[in-house]
């Protein structure tokens, strides 16, 4: 490398991070579903990508992107207290977001069972 007046030039290094990110830029969006760059941006165009804009700039949420190509979601768990009782199901993600359910919500459980065993305490 050539000195200027003593001082060594550096190179700029593009930001790196350790863990998966969750929030895509338009490039990496593109890549991870395995489009065209191109036809990316179409798909975003006609609204069929979610997207949102962030410092003026298109941003993608992995997650939404990883239902958009149809992956499934983790299960979770929805607790239900019955008198001093706790019923818990476990439910998909898309399921729950169907239902519209967050904490607090009062909700109804149908319970169904074929076999059912009873055990006397002694």
């Amino acid at each position: 490398m050539k000195e200027m007046g003593g001082a060594i030039p550096r190179r700029r290094r593009a930001a790196t991070t350790d863990g998966p990110r969750d929030v895509l830029t338009a490039r990496e969006a593109a890549k991870y579903l395995r489009l065209a760059l191109p036809t990316f941006y179409r798909y975003m165009w006609q609204g069929k990508i979610p997207s949102s804009k962030i410092g003026g700039r298109y941003r993608f949420k992995k997650s939404l992107l990883d239902r958009w190509l149809g992956k499934k979601a983790e299960g979770e768990e929805v607790n239900l207290e019955v008198g001093e009782h706790k019923i818990t199901a476990v439910i998909t993600r898309d399921a729950l977001d169907d239902l519209g359910l967050k904490v607090g919500d009062t909700a109804v459980a149908l319970m169904k069972a074929t076999e059912v065993m009873i055990i006397k305490e002694r």
